[in-house]
């Protein structure tokens, strides 16, 4: 069996650690369950001396408790995670000490909810079972897809900066700093829509100064302007008309097409 050397990539592991520099292994062209599956059938002296390494492979490892899938975490995975909780998406933390994401959308998102499953099965951060279809209610039913990932306890830093002691979902004080052309795009999956050619992000669970600090991460970050739109008792984000060529250049490339829709695409 032969390792094949990467070359050192930089590496998001939250605030409790420090950024290091890791070269990660990977045993022939198989996927990453294959190569974890090929280490635990090696001779017991070969597996002690691939200990150190294999123990990066743990995170993914479907039988491992959230105590001891401890990451690391890449950039994409911390990128989209970003997007994915300033939506709707739930994040769970659970008892056994981890977190995990519940995915759920409708039919009509079918495309989109079976992308998020491929891109976090290629990393090794769910089953191999695809989302499962499902059913509720009795008249009006909703008919949609479902899938979990795995609970990371490497993962509860980003719950504790998005969720508050009583559960509370916030804006981190720092998204401008946490937040991506792959993340903004995620968001808009989310909870955007197209209205009178700009694009509304719907922050209903967030209050006025937390869209406000949104607002300022947008302009900030990547020069998007936006407006604060009050409906009702909530805030909405609207993306300035010139703004939105910058905003479609920006999070294109990381749409699917049917969901392109939200773009005014």
């Amino acid at each position: 069996m032969r390792v094949k050397s990467h070359k050192k990539e930089k590496l998001i592991l939250g605030p409790k650690f420090k950024y290091i520099k890791s070269t990660s292994i990977q045993l022939s062209s198989t996927s990453n369950h294959d190569n974890a599956r090929c280490i635990l059938r090696l001779p017991l002296i070969a597996r002690r001396q691939l200990s150190n390494k294999v123990i990066k492979l743990a995170f993914i490892l479907p039988n491992f408790k959230p105590s001891k899938r401890i990451g690391p975490h890449n950039h994409d995975v911390i990128s989209l995670s970003v997007g994915l909780l300033l939506g709707g998406c739930l994040f769970e933390r659970e008892k056994s000490g981890g977190v995990r994401f519940r995915f759920k959308q409708s039919e009509a998102h079918k495309d989109y909810i079976f992308w998020l499953y491929e891109f976090f099965n290629k990393r090794g951060y769910c089953t191999n079972n695809l989302p499962l279809f499902f059913k509720e209610g009795d008249k009006l039913q909703y008919i949609g897809y479902r899938f979990d990932t795995y609970s990371y306890r490497s993962l509860i830093w980003l719950w504790k900066l998005f969720y508050s002691h009583n559960k509370q979902k916030r804006v981190p004080k720092n998204i401008a700093e946490l937040l991506t052309p792959l993340g903004l795009a995620i968001w808009i999956c989310e909870s955007g829509s197209f209205h009178r050619f700009r694009v509304r992000l719907h922050t209903n669970c967030f209050t006025q100064e937390e869209v406000m600090l949104l607002s300022l991460a947008l302009e900030t970050r990547f020069n998007i302007k936006s407006t604060i739109r009050k409906n009702k008792n909530n805030y909405q984000l609207c993306i300035k008309l010139e703004s939105m060529p910058l905003l479609k250049e920006l999070v294109v490339p990381y749409i699917i097409p049917s969901m392109r829709y939200k773009l005014g695409l």
